[in-house]
């Protein structure tokens, strides 16, 4: 599912090769594990196991997190 579908505070897991984020946002790997957080624009926000705030983009794969 793409991210901007998932409900805030859903843990995920990233399913994209690359993943697009922001200038200077701290970046995102294929297999992380996140914790999504709200739609912000064409980014969704969340917080990665280290606890730190990342930012993808909406169109993410992502699948819920067993």
């Amino acid at each position: 599912m793409k991210a901007y579908n998932v409900k805030y505070g859903t843990k995920v897991v990233v399913k994209d090769d690359e993943v697009a984020t922001p200038v200077g946002a701290l970046p995102v790997y294929k297999g992380d594990e996140i914790v999504m957080g709200r739609l912000d624009g064409m980014y969704c926000n969340g917080k990665n196991s280290d606890g730190e705030r990342i930012y993808i983009a909406a169109w993410t794969e992502v699948e819920p997190a067993t």
